[in-house]
């Protein structure tokens, strides 16, 4: 039988751990790989985001077949009053039938990929395969800033964005609390603005001595052409 202290316990055990994990959400977390690192939001809904992808595909899959149900149902209507109507229904859904395969084949998880060594920050999508695909790609070359923006409105989260392109074109990486971002936004100015250690070596040249030339000596002027 176990005591009704340790009963206690362990409910307050179990309290500290839902809230660890509460507090974790949200919470961005570092993977170093072998060019560089990538960053990642842990917000706990990577369950739903699976599920979501196998409902997605069900429901294009569901889009698809009534699409061709317009036209090979039997007792089909062919006149010519709703060949317009049926037209319109089918790229409707062959459109949203697309749309919702492409959401489910590119995933719903987002990542942020620094590459240290192509100097490149990577947005990709993961599915619930990790596979991985590309978003957006941005030379470190191109960035122009990296700041943390504050929302006008009360109780909104802070974005952590990056400015690129001769046109100012904005990226949002996070969104999340200001403390987190403030962090993350001082590491990622640190390795954006890093320069490419490039070594030289150092050659040795002739050295030319030049004599000073005194108040009285003659001044040739150069030739037209070298002028």
């Amino acid at each position: 039988m176990t005591p009704s202290s340790d009963l206690a316990s362990g409910q307050k055990q179990d309290a500290g751990a839902q809230r660890q994990i509460t507090q974790d959400k949200g919470t961005i977390y570092r993977r170093e790989t072998a060019w560089g690192y990538s960053l990642s939001q842990q917000d706990g809904l990577c369950t739903v985001r699976a599920r979501a992808e196998l409902g997605l595909r069900v429901l294009s899959f569901l889009a698809f077949l009534a699409m061709a149900g317009l036209w090979l149902w039997p007792g089909a209507s062919f006149a010519l009053g709703l060949l317009g109507i049926k037209m319109g229904l089918s790229i409707f859904l062959g459109v949203f039938g697309l749309t919702l395969g492409y959401l489910a084949e590119r995933g719903l998880y987002r990542e942020v990929q620094v590459d240290l060594q192509r100097h490149q920050l990577r947005v990709v999508w993961l599915n619930r395969r990790d596979d991985a695909r590309l978003n957006t790609v941005i030379g470190f070359d191109e960035i122009g800033s990296v700041f943390v923006r504050r929302s006008p409105v009360p109780g909104r989260t802070t974005h952590l964005d990056v400015r690129f392109g001769a046109q100012g074109e904005i990226e949002t990486l996070f969104e999340g609390q200001e403390e987190v971002l403030r962090e993350l936004w001082y590491d990622l100015n640190t390795d954006l603005r890093a320069e490419p250690s490039v070594s030289v070596t150092p050659v040795k040249t002739a050295e030319m001595r030049r004599r000073p030339l005194s108040r009285n000596a003659a001044v040739k002027p150069l030739p037209r052409a070298l002028r």
